[in-house]
């Protein structure tokens, strides 16, 4: 299923001026060692006055002021390091001038070539407006994923242009700001493309974009923002598996299942017609009323449904922001190591968004079957609700709405959303409820919705397991802390496996699944059902 892809945006850029006026670390620097020879300049006054006369440092002195006007102005029009250094370098007459005073004016036309160069290269640099600037996504933004986004850039002047552009983006798109440099061609688009990898669901404001461009001389830069301010919408993830062979042959094996369960009489519960009855038809599939009228044993003939209603409920409460670590789809970068790449491909999730990736992923494959699908989250108050429909469109408003999904800090109400179900759909259904049960001492809430539910509707109960919470169950105790804290996970898997034992008991179907396989798992139960006929 492909999903939307955010709009490109176009914007002209504009002048901005950066904190400059002393507030480079370069220029800071500068005027520390003019400070210096200032007051170096004035001991020396001092002491060797009798001997060097007064003149040629008061020269010096002067200059050494208009040095420091002249290095704010150039520091004010933006001069790069490499301007800076080179007049910086003209301090180097100061050697000679201390015994030839004449010789300071070396110094000063130094100085004055290199103020024409940076004026000239000023001149020559294209003003701000002249340039613009696009945003583009190259594919659907999906939580988890690798996603390019491409900045194209367009300047309008005849010079080569080294430019180094900087996205606003989320933290939880790019949690570092990355600086991307190119060269810029005159009225030729460039483009620079940066991959981010979404942390999380539902909408972002991404902000302006940021440029950096100098000329071919780099004696100045200018600094400009193009206001690309957009809000894309992050979507759930479309497959959980390491590859997409395993759901593939899944899809497959479903469809396969459902044509061929569509040739078969006697199997499933719509009825199709009656006809005599035959040695090994079972006795509930006697029609007694078509028998009295007809003096003859008739039974009815059943065929698998082919439009059934499957429910998918979130529980969007307190336990759905558990945290699980999970590897991430995409490749290691250029230059990266390998622990550095294990690092970048650990992607932490919700409860939450693994129960989002699962219902796009059964969603598709009850459409596939003919079924039709539905949608109801949940916390203290229903977040989102979808009543039962097929089709693409109706697939894109689901994943539409699983993205704006949110946690919520509080116990969910459970019996409220088992109310709500009851009302929305009278028809018997099957209710896909992923969910988690709390450690409590009674009865969780959710086991009385789900048994309340059972008596019209098939449920099944998708639960995700903590393996470190096994781990620590089945771990050896080497003190008396780390015995409580066995003792007490052994407890809470004891609790947990009676609550499901009893669920069972009263007709609920429960699925445990570890966090990466909860998709697979549910699309499994969901074809082990469409094959025995249940619903």
């Amino acid at each position: 299923m492909r999903t939307l892809i955010p709009n490109p945006v176009t914007a002209s850029a504009r002048p901005l001026l950066p904190k400059r006026l002393f507030g480079g670390g370069l220029a800071r620097q500068t005027l520390a060692l003019l400070a210096i020879a200032a007051a170096l300049d004035g001991l020396l006054y001092l002491a060797l006055h009798t001997i060097w006369g007064i003149v040629p440092f008061l020269t010096l002195g002067c200059f050494l002021a208009g040095a420091v006007l002249v290095l704010a102005a150039l520091d004010d029009a933006g001069a790069t390091r490499r301007a800076l250094l080179l007049f910086v370098a003209g301090f180097a007459w100061l050697i000679p001038a201390f015994f030839k005073a004449r010789l300071w004016w070396m110094m000063v036309a130094w100085d004055g070539m290199m103020l024409g160069l940076v004026g000239f290269d000023l001149a020559m640099l294209p003003a701000p407006g002249r340039l613009t600037v696009t945003r583009r996504f190259l594919e659907s933004p999906k939580l988890g994923e690798r996603i390019e986004v491409e900045l194209e850039l367009v300047q309008d002047s005849n010079r080569l242009l080294d430019a180094a552009i900087t996205d606003e983006l989320e933290t939880s798109l790019a949690p570092v700001p990355v600086e991307l440099e190119t060269v810029a061609y005159p009225r030729d688009p460039v483009r620079v493309v940066q991959a981010v990898f979404p942390a999380r669901r539902g909408d972002i404001p991404l902000g302006r974009v940021f440029l950096r461009y100098r000329s071919g001389l780099k004696l100045v830069e200018r600094w400009a923002v193009a206001d690309c301010s957009q809000r894309i919408r992050v979507f759930p993830r479309m497959d959980e598996a390491g590859t997409d062979s395993a759901l593939y042959l899944m899809r497959a094996r479903q469809i396969e299942l459902q044509k061929r369960l569509l040739r078969l009489r006697g199997i499933g519960r719509e009825f199709e017609s009656l006809r005599d009855y035959q040695r090994g038809d079972e006795l509930r599939n006697i029609s007694w009323t078509a028998t009295a009228r007809r003096a003859r044993l008739i039974t009815r003939q059943y065929t698998t449904e082919r439009s059934q209603q499957v429910w998918m409920v979130l529980d969007a409460g307190r336990l759905s922001r558990t945290a699980f670590e999970l590897r991430r789809r995409g490749e290691a970068l250029k230059g990266e190591s390998e622990q550095e790449a294990a690092e970048n491909l650990q992607l932490t999730v919700m409860q939450l968004d693994q129960a989002a990736t699962a219902s796009v992923m059964l969603a598709e494959a009850v459409q596939s079957s003919g079924d039709k699908f539905a949608l109801l989250t949940y916390g203290r108050r229903i977040q989102q609700q979808l009543l039962p429909g097929a089709g693409p469109s109706h697939l894109r408003i689901l994943i539409d709405q699983l993205s704006q999904v949110r946690a919520e800090a509080a116990e969910a109400n459970h019996l409220m959303a088992s109310t709500r179900l009851k009302q929305l759909q009278r028809r018997r259904a099957l209710i896909v409820w992923i969910t988690e049960v709390s450690d409590s001492a009674g009865l969780p809430e959710v086991v009385a919705a789900a048994i309340d539910l059972v008596r019209r509707h098939l449920v099944l109960l998708v639960l995700l397991k903590h393996p470190e919470l096994d781990a620590l169950a089945t771990s050896a105790s080497t003190n008396v802390e780390q015995m409580y804290r066995i003792a007490a996970a052994q407890e809470m898997l004891d609790r947990r496996r009676g609550v499901i034992a009893k669920l069972r008991q009263q007709g609920v179907l429960v699925v445990e699944s570890a966090p990466g396989e909860v998709g697979l798992r549910t699309i499994n139960s969901y074809l082990e059902i469409k094959s025995k006929g249940l619903l």
